[in-house]
C-alpha cells in the first residue's frame, strides 16, 4: 500500500510531503444552483445478526476505471462519468449502493448545494469503506464549505486505497484546489500540472490551469 510520502516522492521530489501533490476545480464545485432535488430515504447496510467473521472480500477495482477501460478510451476523464455506469452484474451489492449514493451526492454538488451530500456520502462509506469515489467526492464537498484540512484527510484515505490512475489524478487535482483555497497559487499550479502528468485527460486540472492563466 502506498503512503502519501512515498507517492509524493515518486511524483515530485522537490515538493514537500503529499499536500502539494494532492484537487477538484473550485469553479466546478462552486457552480451556481439554488436548490437541491428531493431526496428519498438513504439505504443503510442491513443488519446481519449472528454473522461470523469471514475473510474480507477483495477490494473493488471498478471495472469502469480499470486498466482495460482506460487504455481503450484514451483522452477520456472517466472520473466525470456517472458512477452508476461502473456498476455491472459482478459488482458487489454494497459497492453498487455506495456508487449510487455517491452519484446522488455529486449531483447535489453540481447543483451548488451540500444540503444532503454529506449524509449521502457517509452512508456510501458505511456501505463500502474500500470504495474510492465517496472519499474523493466528500473531499470536494468539504472544499466547497472551505474545510481544506478535512478535505485533505479524505484525500489521504483515498490514496491509502491505492486508486486507479484516473482517480489518483483527480485526488492530486483536488489537492491543488485546496492549495488554491489556502492562497498557495504556486503550489496549486504545481499540483494541477502533476495531475495532468498522471492522467492527461483530467478535466479538473486542465480547467483550473486555464482559469488561472486568465487571471
Amino acid at each position: 500500500m502506498r503512503s502519501l510520502s512515498m507517492l509524493n516522492r515518486s511524483v515530485e521530489p522537490s515538493l514537500h510531503r503529499w499536500s502539494p501533490v494532492l484537487v477538484l476545480g473550485l469553479s466546478l464545485l462552486m457552480a451556481c444552483g439554488s436548490s437541491s432535488p428531493t431526496r428519498g430515504p438513504i439505504p443503510r447496510r442491513p443488519a446481519q445478526p449472528g454473522a461470523t467473521s469471514t475473510r474480507p472480500p477483495p477490494r473493488p477495482q471498478y471495472t469502469g476505471v480499470g486498466p482495460h477501460r482506460v487504455s481503450a478510451r484514451p483522452g477520456v476523464d472517466i472520473t466525470r462519468e456517472p458512477l452508476t455506469s461502473f456498476i455491472t452484474v459482478e459488482t458487489d451489492e454494497d459497492e453498487a449502493m455506495a456508487l449510487r449514493l455517491s452519484e446522488r451526492a455529486r449531483e447535489e454538488l453540481d447543483g451548488g448545494t451540500t444540503t444532503h451530500a454529506f449524509e449521502l456520502l457517509e452512508a456510501a462509506i458505511d456501505r463500502a469503506p474500500d470504495s474510492v469515489p465517496p472519499y474523493v467526492i466528500r473531499a470536494q464537498a468539504l472544499l466547497v464549505e472551505g474545510s481544506g484540512t478535512q478535505a485533505r484527510e479524505d484525500l489521504k484515505r483515498a490514496v491509502d486505497l491505492e486508486p486507479a490512475t484516473p482517480w489518483l489524478a483527480e485526488v492530486v487535482a483536488v489537492n491543488g484546489a485546496i492549495l488554491e483555497l489556502e492562497g498557495n497559487k504556486d503550489g496549486a499550479v504545481a499540483a494541477y500540472r502533476r495531475a495532468l502528468q498522471i492522467s492527461s485527460a483530467n478535466v479538473t486540472a486542465r480547467e483550473a490551469l486555464h482559469r488561472l492563466s486568465q487571471q
